[in-house]
């Protein structure tokens, strides 16, 4: 995958965008990141495409301004090819979840599709199109399905994958050079932050390191960023995330920028939204997975995903307050787009 790994906090989070590819990560050394419990009960989706049965189960959530979301979770055997992968995410956007990515379980030797349907009611829809390697071709077809409605996911074995929601929403892309430390990223984001554009991740394109940032044209939403020291222990990223998320900002995962590296947080300045953080030990198999992550989404919890500490690994959830949109959601747990 052309999608920095080296940049973003790869030593913390296990699950990964990689949807067929063989970055598949393996959940915490041996164990399993996620977390997901079916505590609303437990019954078994059958993915098509290459998707054999997973677990699948909690309570359905509501929507509306500020609502409480409960999300759900699915973990589903991986598509063979990229036919089938779309057969399966299209299958499962359906119903209302969407793809967050594959993680590998050690205790049970399995690699899982997951999956969350946060409760808002969207209906989603995924293209495949051809993985691009220069700066040019990139924002030429990312645009394009941008002004289709279709933003960018991330780029896959198969090929760059794109999600509608069935909304009116269309999308628009910027490259940004790479910088060299946490305090010139700051600068940066900001100014596309007070645009609209949202950082999405680091990419490698025409062998050069850059920044892809994305603005929702129908939103009215400006983005302000702060990048703070990294945590020593979960309890320390806990501590921190609370304090931010006191303040309306959302963590969105630590990043290397030059010879440093910095745990950034997000903040939607047209909401005042918190956030509250909590750690629970790492599942390793596939239904402790969607029983631990559907028992703490039924109380209104979000994954964040998981960090590593030294060899210690944690899953992280969070509670969102006064938030609507997507940052109030489950997001990609590797680059939290």
């Amino acid at each position: 995958m052309k999608k920095a790994a080296a940049l973003i906090a790869l030593a913390c989070l296990a699950l990964t965008a990689c949807g067929g590819d063989d970055d598949v990560s393996s959940a915490s050394a041996g164990s399993s990141s996620s977390a997901g419990s079916s505590s609303g009960g437990g019954g078994s989706t059958s993915g098509t495409g290459g998707g054999t049965s997973g677990t699948s189960g909690g309570t359905s959530g509501t929507s509306g301004t500020g609502s409480t979301l409960t999300p759900r979770f699915e973990a589903i055997a991986t598509a063979a090819d990229g036919a089938s992968f779309l057969t399966l995410v299209n299958g499962e956007g359906a119903k209302g979840f969407h793809y967050l990515g594959d993680l590998s379980f050690s205790g049970d030797g399995t690699i899982r599709s997951v999956f969350v349907n946060d409760g808002a009611g969207a209906i989603y829809t995924y293209e495949l199109q051809t993985a691009q390697s220069g700066q040019t071709a990139f924002l030429s077809q990312a645009n394009a399905e941008g002004a289709r409605g279709f933003r960018y996911e991330g780029e896959l074995g198969f090929g760059n994958l794109y999600r509608s929601d069935g909304t009116s929403a269309t999308y628009s892309y910027q490259l940004a050079p790479a910088v060299g430390s946490p305090a010139d990223f700051v600068t940066q984001a900001n100014g596309q932050g007070q645009s609209g554009y949202w950082q999405v991740s680091p990419l490698f394109l025409d062998s050069t390191e850059v920044t892809l940032y994305m603005k929702n044209n129908a939103s009215n939403a400006t983005y302000t960023y702060e990048a703070v020291a990294p945590s020593a222990s979960a309890a320390d990223f806990v501590t921190q995330a609370n304090s931010e998320g006191a303040r309306g900002f959302r963590a969105k995962g630590t990043q290397v920028f030059g010879s440093a590296s910095a745990t950034v947080y997000v903040k939607d300045q047209t909401q005042s939204p918190t956030f509250t953080y909590q750690s629970a030990a790492v599942q390793t198999t596939n239904s402790g997975f969607v029983t631990q992550s559907n028992t703490l989404g039924a109380q209104g919890n979000a994954y964040f995903g998981d960090l590593a500490f030294g060899t210690a690994v944690s899953s992280f959830y969070f509670k969102p307050a006064n938030c609507t949109g997507f940052l109030c959601t489950t997001l990609n747990p590797l680059i939290q787009n």
